[in-house]
């Protein structure tokens, strides 16, 4: 039987803390409310969903944060192509293109077949689905079996979902949309930053609005109210940049991959 990648163990595991309760591995995003809301941060070995306009780029900002190593599998349904995810956006996020393997799966039935098989390599990093439209598919029983199979398997799961909110078996749901920058120097764009809104969490506290500022160098979120007596790193990138129009190829291959992508407005 073949071994596993080395890469496949470095998700910490689940810890029992005093008094039975067990701890599940996390992801920080602002070392402040968002997180206390969370318990510390949103559950790596979970499902999770996010609407708005810029759905795909907060998706992209998790999974890179995420400290899982291995590949990053993005399947879409392939019914909308106004755009892609390019490879030299990903790499000024601090992302390297390399572990991003896309799928146009050709509609939401295929798409779930796929991520249904994903979710049970534990060698990927994460599993990203995104549908567009109302997707009628993704009921309460098909995001049960996404949210048990992530939850089995220990794969960062993200459902980026179009329309009105349905009712979801995901942990979380999040509102994002592209938020103002601050400037820097000779009033240069700073860091991409984003509004989110924890629109539902099971079993916690919700409704919560934030803006969070990217950390290209640290590959994490930091509160945009504290960013500011922060280093100004030396790259920033609006959070366009990260796609490109298919009428436009990529400058050499391998910068880019066919995969359709909800286009998200560049940060004023």
């Amino acid at each position: 039987m073949p071994s596993q990648p080395a890469f496949a163990h470095r998700l910490p595991r689940p810890t029992v803390q005093p008094g039975g309760r067990v701890s599940q591995p996390r992801l920080g995003l602002d070392a402040g409310r968002l997180d206390a809301a969370l318990n510390g941060g949103l559950v790596l070995a979970g499902c999770h969903e996010i609407y708005g306009p810029a759905a795909t780029a907060f998706a992209l900002m998790l999974v890179l944060a995420a400290p899982r190593a291995g590949p990053i599998l993005w399947i879409s349904d392939g019914r909308e192509e106004d755009g892609r995810l390019y490879g030299t956006g990903i790499s000024e996020l601090g992302g390297d293109p390399a572990r991003l393997w896309l799928v146009a799966a050709g509609g939401v039935l295929p798409m779930l077949r796929a991520a249904s098989e994903a979710q049970a390599c534990t060698a990927l990093a994460a599993v990203v689905l995104e549908s567009h439209g109302e997707a009628r598919a993704i009921d309460l029983t098909v995001t049960r079996r996404l949210q048990l199979a992530a939850a089995a398997h220990g794969v960062f799961t993200l459902m980026l979902r179009g329309g009105a909110p349905r009712p979801s078996a995901a942990l979380t749901r999040w509102q994002a949309q592209a938020a103002p920058t601050r400037r820097l120097a000779a009033d240069a764009p700073g860091p991409p930053r984003l509004a989110i809104t924890l629109a539902r969490q099971r079993g916690g506290p919700a409704d919560i609005n934030q803006q969070l500022e990217w950390n290209r160098d640290r590959r994490r979120f930091v509160a945009a109210g504290q960013s500011a007596g922060q280093p100004i790193p030396i790259h920033a990138v609006p959070i366009g940049a990260v796609f490109a129009r298919r009428r436009h190829p990529p400058p050499h291959p391998g910068a880019g991959a066919a995969a359709a992508a909800h286009t998200a407005a560049a940060a004023a």
